[in-house]
């Protein structure tokens, strides 16, 4: 039956964290239901991701934990009476759902409509033929494309349209990716095999455009059509290095001004013929030849490169798509920074700095995947910098991985590479790409050389020169100011010319502060790049001489974020500084925070009083310290940057949290989550793990609790300090019995909080900064579901072992056990 007005809202959400999608997702879906609970709708969420945020979030919205298939959403649908659905926040996972939903025709049969985007849309998207067709419709090139029967034909149409050429077969009967042939013999070759897994005796062929520029470009439209673009950015690595691993860089920085309209004429064109409402991610190939370019991909949702751009331009997107969806127009849009001018939500952002997406990796943790870079992503993370110029950018991000994600990435000492190892690399490009690109320029390869080897753009090569040069520089001249100021200025980090100079990193410092007077300073990220007043909570370093952060008044605290995602510590360690964020707002004090991970679910608007999108290394964050005088510094437990400040007598306030894992893989059957407050126990509830050492949410039957109790009781004699704690108990002969006592860790935080409606977060910090807290037992949430990690093994190619150990997990998802 229909309804007549759209009332109940179903925002379907991504799933949990894993390669190709961080927290992205959720900071868009937490910005939108922010916004759209200020409206008389009735607002449900669902997802499968059990680290999500938007349980604890101080705003009505029914949170749903379920599987995200076809038929819980049917489900939810009918038991809810949803009006509308809405895909944009759910990344791929919700657009294929909704297309699912639609072909399954339920969405007719109960009156429902999707918001942001059409079915139409959805279905052309997911549909690469009936895409080229509207491609064609607008007069956007599309990528020749063929289905062949045979032999003889595919080999008409790769004379044609010239090698290489990729080829797929049609349903195959096994998974299989795009094959490269780059002439007559390897195409014959592979069609054989190809025909041979095809149920239909078929297989697509299209031009290749690897070795093309990959180009990205982000753009909003209204209901009324008013559209603008975003930002733009531009690929490291052409085309065959997926999107994901490579480096960007925003804006962009070889197009001509004629490649750059071309391309943003085409990305408004596609937002218009598609009828977006919202946000559109258009991915571009363009020929470095001729600059024609072919439309490789079209997101109309928030993703990983909508994300960069919100952060790299100070425009904030999901919000001012939040009042599109709402029924607001851009025109009608006020962003709360500007302090002028009527509708700047219309006008397209303006950089006066260079950003930088850099890719991170975790193959130290998985020591036989493949690290070869491909049109498959593997990077589990990112970090972002920013700069005046594009080498201080990259320098900047190249510091901003810590010392164990470097070696991740730089697998092969590239120094003690041969000649024919090194170009070998350059070839075939890996993880930790640029630190071997480096090297072949200290070693005296010519940009030109490595243009041709690499196809990535002679642009690059020259910065990279440029920084070789600097380095050398600074080798030369030990502690000379002029050295120092000009490596400042271009990004290089105190402890990179420590390792030049051959000396401790605090002696560059004390140098760089106390006789070259070579200060950091801070600009301000906004979108108008100073053209109208605007105020900004959001800033970056540099070295030169305007500052233009005005020092934080107030009782105030500087938070340590998470910076990239890496396995063990990901979405879970997001979620924790959201609350811990909340947590210190609560007990008074503005919160500064320091992270660059550019997907962060804590850097979205209005969360944190103060951000600096910088490195979370020694000398950034003194900087920071020295610029804001906190009165306070909090970080999750400890960790690699926590000891190296206390090292430098810094006072940091550790969460007592495990940044690793509880004790993992050991046999037991129940676990207890207790508080610590001052010798006194509080047992918040039990969970049972089964033998996939999953957690099942269990109701404490009497005879359970006889035989808990005096073991929490016995608790406090494994306990030091107070805080929340993770008791592993194992049942042995109807007898039960403590097998450890652990702070409770991160990757759990979540889930136990959800499951015991407790802010466990929040706890802890709170325990942290006063000594206590004010406990409240609530009932615990029952559900047939249980708590599962998400490992990276698959997308790496590697056979998950039978007990993999929960400190490689990359998420954690809910799962039903009906």
């Amino acid at each position: 039956m229909a309804r007549s007005r759209a009332k109940n809202i179903l925002i379907i959400g991504a799933g949990p964290t894993q390669i190709g999608r961080d927290t992205e997702s959720e900071a868009a879906a937490v910005q939108i239901i922010k916004n759209f609970a200020e409206t008389d709708r009735n607002l449900f969420y669902v997802t499968s991701d059990a680290n999500s945020v938007i349980p604890r979030l101080d705003v009505d919205v029914k949170f749903i934990e379920a599987e995200l298939t076809v038929n819980s959403l049917i489900q939810i649908l009918r038991e809810n009476e949803i009006d509308v659905i809405l895909p944009v926040a759910g990344n791929t996972v919700a657009l294929q759902l909704s297309e699912q939903l639609n072909e399954s025709g339920i969405l007719k049969e109960l009156n429902v409509r999707t918001l942001g985007v059409t079915t139409t849309t959805i279905h052309n998207i997911n549909n690469p033929e009936l895409m080229n067709h509207v491609l064609k419709h607008i007069k956007e090139p599309t990528i020749p494309t063929t289905v062949v029967e045979n032999v003889t034909d595919a080999l008409r149409f790769a004379k044609r349209v010239g090698f290489p050429v990729l080829i797929k077969p049609i349903a195959s009967l096994t998974k299989t990716n795009r094959i490269k042939c780059d002439n007559e013999h390897q195409l014959m070759e592979m069609l054989e095999s190809a025909f041979k897994v095809s149920i239909t005796n078929q297989v697509a062929v299209e031009k290749s455009v690897v070795g093309y520029k990959e180009i990205e470009m982000i753009v909003i439209r209204d209901a009324e059509g008013s559209k603008l673009l975003i930002n733009g950015g531009e690929n490291f690595n052409p085309i065959g290095v997926h999107s994901g691993d490579s480096i960007i860089f925003s804006p962009t920085q070889t197009l001509t001004d004629v490649e750059f309209q071309s391309l943003r004429t085409a990305a408004l064109k596609i937002a218009e013929i598609l009828k977006i409402k919202g946000v559109c991610h258009v991915q571009f190939a363009l020929d470095p030849t001729d600059g024609k370019h072919f439309i490789t991909r079209i997101n109309p949702f928030f993703d990983r490169s909508s994300a960069f751009a919100a952060r790299a331009t100070g425009y904030p997107i999901a919000n001012v798509v939040a009042k599109i969806l709402m029924g607001q127009n851009l025109r009608e849009i006020k962003l709360s920074g500007v302090q002028r001018h009527d509708s700047l939500a219309l006008i397209e952002p303006v950089m006066d700095h260079i950003a930088v997406r850099f890719p991170t990796w975790s193959f130290a943790s998985f020591k036989n995947a493949n690290q070869q870079l491909n049109t498959r992503m593997k990077s589990t993370g990112s970090v972002m910098a920013f700069g005046r110029s594009a080498e201080e950018a990259l320098q900047k991000a190249i510091r901003s991985v810590d010392s164990t994600t470097a070696a991740e990435q730089a697998a092969l000492d590239e120094s003690q590479l041969s000649e024919a190892q090194l170009i070998n690399v350059l070839i075939h490009p890996r993880a930790g790409e640029v630190y071997y690109l480096l090297e072949a320029i200290r070693r005296g390869y010519t940009v030109d050389e490595l243009a041709k080897m690499t196809h990535i753009d002679a642009f690059y090569f020259y910065k990279l020169r440029h920084l070789v040069k600097l380095e050398q520089r600074l080798r030369d001249n030990r502690f000379d100011m002029a050295a120092l100021q000009e490596a400042k200025y271009f990004g290089f980090g105190d402890t990179q010319i420590a390792h030049l100079w051959q000396v401790r990193s605090d002696e560059v410092r004390d140098f760089r502060i106390k006789k070259a007077h070579v200060f950091a300073t801070y600009k301000g990220v906004e979108p108008t790049a100073g053209e109208f007043p605007y105020l900004t909570n959001t800033y970056y370093s540099t070295f030169e001489d305007e500052d233009e952060a005005v020092r934080t008044t107030g009782k105030k605290i500087l938070v340590l974020g998470t910076a990239n995602s890496q396995v063990g510590t990901n979405s879970a360690a997001e979620y924790t500084t959201f609350q811990t964020i909340q947590r210190c707002q609560k007990l008074g004090y503005k919160v500064i925070l320091i992270n660059n991970n550019p997907n962060a679910l804590t850097l979205i608007p209005d969360l944190a009083d103060k951000i600096y999108l910088e490195p979370l290394t020694v000398e950034n964050c003194l900087n920071i310290i020295h610029q804001e005088k906190p009165d306070k510094i909090i970080a999750q437990g400890k960790w690699e940057i926590v000891t190296q400040l206390v090292l430098r007598n810094v006072q940091v306030e550790q969460l007592p949290v495990s940044r690793t894992t509880r004790s993992e893989n050991i046999e037991a059957d129940y676990m207890g989550v207790i508080s610590s407050i001052n010798g006194s126990i509080n047992l918040f509830g039990v969970v049972g793990i089964d033998e996939d050492n999953m957690f099942i949410p269990i109701e404490v039957s009497e005879a359970l609790k006889v035989k808990v109790d005096p073991l929490i009781k016995n608790a406090n004699q494994h306990i030091t300090n107070n805080g929340i704690y993770s008791v592993i108990i194992k049942e042995n002969m109807h007898q039960l019995q403590i097998v450890s006592v652990v702070p409770l860790a991160v990757q759990d935080l979540p889930f136990l909080s959800f499951a015991f409606d407790q802010d466990f977060a929040g706890i802890i910090t709170e325990i942290t900064l006063n000594g206590s807290s004010k406990i409240e037992n609530h009932p615990i949430i029952q559900g047939d579901y249980r708590y599962s990690h998400v490992y990276p093994y698959t997308q790496f190619g590697l056979k998950k072992p039978q007990n993999p150990p929960f400190s490689l997990a990359i998420g954690a998802e809910f799962q039903s056990i009906k």
